[in-house]
């Protein structure tokens, strides 16, 4: 069993925007099943106090502007924690274009144009436990006091 805590932090923020223009929040949580009285599985999301390998975590990012002028080109990118391997798909959003590093951050590109370099030289299409960090650009204005929210879950491995 791992403890999560508030050692998992956000990699960067970085936005077009005066200081203090922006806040944000990283939440981590763990996925589990339960049932109904009716018989039916809901998922639900709880403190990711304690996690064990193969169980699903949820790393959401919540953003409020608290200037008084709106935020426009917002650039957030989280870290994929060593521990964790990415789930695919779980990263997109229909508010920001959503890019992803192999490299620790230094590089970023669309899903499918990931590429992985190897040792002799070739390389080979990113897997989902190769990514490292998860960069959205927030399509939209953010208004004062309008707040979203970007996530992405992972397998504890």
């Amino acid at each position: 069993m791992r403890k999560f805590g508030s050692a998992i932090i956000l990699a960067g923020l970085l936005s077009a925007m005066t200081a203090n223009a922006l806040t944000a929040k990283q939440i981590v949580e763990r996925e589990v099943i339960v049932q109904s009285e009716d018989g039916r599985k809901i998922v639900k999301r709880e403190a990711a106090d304690k996690v064990v390998p193969g169980e699903r975590v949820v790393y959401s990012l919540e953003y409020f502007n608290d200037g008084d002028k709106p935020v426009n080109d917002i650039v957030l990118v989280m870290p994929v924690p060593k521990e964790i391997k990415y789930l695919d798909n779980s990263a997109e959003t229909k508010q920001a274009e959503t890019l992803y590093s192999v490299d620790g951050g230094k590089e970023f590109a669309k899903r499918d144009q990931l590429t992985v370099k190897l040792a002799n030289g070739g390389s080979r299409s990113a897997r989902a436990a190769d990514i490292t960090h998860i960069r959205w650009t927030i399509n939209n204005e953010v208004a004062p006091g309008a707040k979203g929210t970007l996530e992405f879950k992972g397998l504890l491995k």
